[in-house]
């Protein structure tokens, strides 16, 4: 986590330095938000990107190894259900998610209750797992099984027994900023003890690109070039990181 206070305060000092403007606290969570959610997506490009390079032995090791640096950015965000959050429906036949964070599936387990044995159920289309079904060579067992996801519904075949459950692993959503205060005298006052603070929710590492990324939104907001160019030049830094 990122403190969102650490986050403000530099925000207002860069704006403030030269009287350039002040974002009030409704824009400013607005904007931490955007910026969190840009920079969260675009992890998964960057990983690739750099899987591509480590593939042509274009990356290094040891702290030199951008994907796993990446890969540890985005560990950040996952996350295991368990028997009360993900529940199966006899109605419909399948299983689902009753949480309000699931973000992107990366992996469903059968688990056996009594040994915590787990086999991964294979992700097929539709169309396939009717097909799977109707051979005998190929119908799904306890051993082999498959699912396919419909919205935010998982149909699993074969039908999960009382003996086993199902555990998801998945990469949850980004929790919302939120900067708290109170008014003093006028003023938004940082108020650290509100029960819905919510600091910034990335890893550590991703702090300065994050606030770049605040800064480019600011720039809009007050219309000012100077922070613009500021931004513009802390962006290409950033993007030389990257290449």
């Amino acid at each position: 986590m990122v403190s969102i206070n650490y986050i403000r305060n530099a925000t207002l000092f860069i704006l403030n330095k030269n009287n350039l403007g002040y974002i009030a606290p409704s824009e400013f969570d607005i904007f931490c938000g955007l910026a969190q959610r840009d920079i969260y997506e675009n992890l998964f490009y960057q990983y690739n990107q750099f899987i591509n390079k480590q593939n042509k032995r274009l990356t290094g090791s040891e702290y030199a190894n951008i994907p796993k640096n990446i890969q540890e950015q985005i560990d950040f965000y996952a996350s295991y259900t368990d028997n009360t959050n993900f529940i199966y429906d006899s109605n419909k036949s399948t299983w689902s998610y009753t949480g309000n964070d699931l973000y992107r599936v990366e992996n469903l387990s059968l688990v056996e209750i009594a040994t915590q044995k787990k086999i991964d159920v294979e992700l097929v289309s539709k169309s396939q797992l009717n097909v799977l079904k109707n051979s005998p060579m190929t119908t799904p067992s306890l051993l082999f099984p498959a699912y396919t996801k419909i919205m935010d519904e998982f149909k699993v075949v074969p039908t999960v027994p009382s003996t086993h459950t199902l555990e998801l692993f998945y990469l949850r959503s980004p929790k919302s900023p939120k900067w708290t205060y109170t008014n003093v005298a006028g003023n938004p006052v940082f108020n650290p003890s509100a029960s819905d603070l919510q600091d910034i929710d990335l890893h550590e590492s991703l702090m300065i690109p994050f606030l770049v990324k605040v800064l480019s939104y600011c720039s809009v907001s007050i219309r000012e070039p100077e922070v613009e160019q500021y931004v513009n030049s802390e962006e290409a830094k950033q993007f030389q990181k990257q290449q």
